[in-house]
């Protein structure tokens, strides 16, 4: 049985305004400015408890984040575009974020914790919090022309926390900025200064 042909442009028409309003949406968030609340002296895991995320890494914590800021803080904050590929230097000192900084751990979290939903939408990263630690590497050998094999090694990376979700789900995460297997763009939040 043959479809009327106008269910197929139907179909395509449906499509196009799901990926407009998909777009629309992150551009929206984007251009947006965000006002946030920090409390500085609350230690990372009442953060997350506060965040309500329904999974947060496990290397998340204060002991691998402390921080030097005390108090509480209003910020104004925006997201700006970064692709891992890029020279973090670039991203840091360039012109969309000239005069800003970037988001500490804390800020980062209290921001997921004031808007929920944006990163359902979007990953949110903090460059102004870093940690080394030792993960493991994979990598295929296949030394005979036999069966490969996966090689198990342990190294040090500089990890950043981000924030994650999707349809239903909240994640506050760390990420490897190289890693092939990780999010293609992230959107790193800046503090904008007063």
């Amino acid at each position: 049985m043959r479809l009327p042909k106008i269910v197929p442009a139907a179909l395509l028409g449906i499509a196009a305004l799901f990926t407009v309003g998909c777009v629309t949406q992150g551009t929206a968030l984007l251009a947006a400015q965000y006002s946030v609340q920090v409390d500085y002296s609350r230690s990372v895991e009442d953060s997350l408890r506060a965040g309500q995320y329904n999974w947060a890494h496990y290397q998340v914590t204060s002991s691998n984040f402390p921080g030097p800021e005390t108090g509480r803080g209003a910020l104004s904050v925006v997201l700006v575009p970064f692709s891992p590929q890029a020279n973090l230097d670039y991203v840091l000192g360039g012109q969309a974020t000239s005069g800003m900084r970037p988001a500490t751990l804390k800020e980062l979290l209290a921001f997921g914790e004031t808007y929920p939903d944006v990163q359902k939408n979007l990953p949110v990263l903090a460059l102004g919090s870093s940690v080394d630690l030792m993960v493991n590497t994979y990598r295929h050998e296949n030394p005979t022309g036999s069966m490969p094999f996966i090689v198990v090694d342990r190294k040090v990376k500089r990890l950043y926390p981000f924030l994650a979700g999707g349809f239903a789900m909240r994640v506050a995460g760390l990420e490897w900025l190289h890693d092939p297997a990780g999010y293609g763009m992230y959107h790193a939040l800046f503090v904008k200064p007063r």
